[in-house]
């Protein structure tokens, strides 16, 4: 082997370990984006009202019910009425709560666009496949 070569394979050595140190860097700052992100969905809360105010439902990240309060003026109706309101206000809180953390996670997917794919680190090595699916 000539000189040129062993300068050369220095060269991508040197390219390779540098874009490695930046891929650590990038895991890094990911995980800890993963971890706020973590943490607000635990401790996101939307709460949904009727329209008069009459029932409150307050629901977590995952639309799980958390509380329920029911004011004098809900029980004027019948049960009927009142099952209306519980259902369609959790309904409500839940669809916020979608959104809610749809928003909160959405910088998550910047986050998997920016991660190279193997043939961008070694020459030569197979794409993955695309079938469309997604992280999120």
């Amino acid at each position: 082997m000539d000189r040129n070569h062993f300068d050369d394979f220095g060269s991508a050595t040197r390219d390779m370990r540098s874009r490695m140190h930046e891929m650590l860097d990038a895991y890094e700052q990911s995980q800890t984006q993963v971890g706020e992100v973590q943490r607000q969905l635990v401790d996101l809360r939307v709460q949904a009202s009727t329209s008069d105010g009459s029932v409150h439902v307050t629901v977590d990240s995952a639309g799980a019910v958390l509380e329920v309060c029911v004011t004098p003026a809900a029980m004027r109706g019948t049960a009927g009425q009142l099952s209306g309101l519980l259902t369609d206000t959790a309904r409500e809180a839940a669809r916020l709560a979608k959104e809610q953390t749809a928003a909160v996670v959405a910088p998550l997917a910047d986050l998997a666009g920016g991660m190279p794919d193997l043939s961008e680190l070694v020459p030569g090595a197979p794409e993955p496949a695309n079938d469309g699916r997604t992280m999120f």
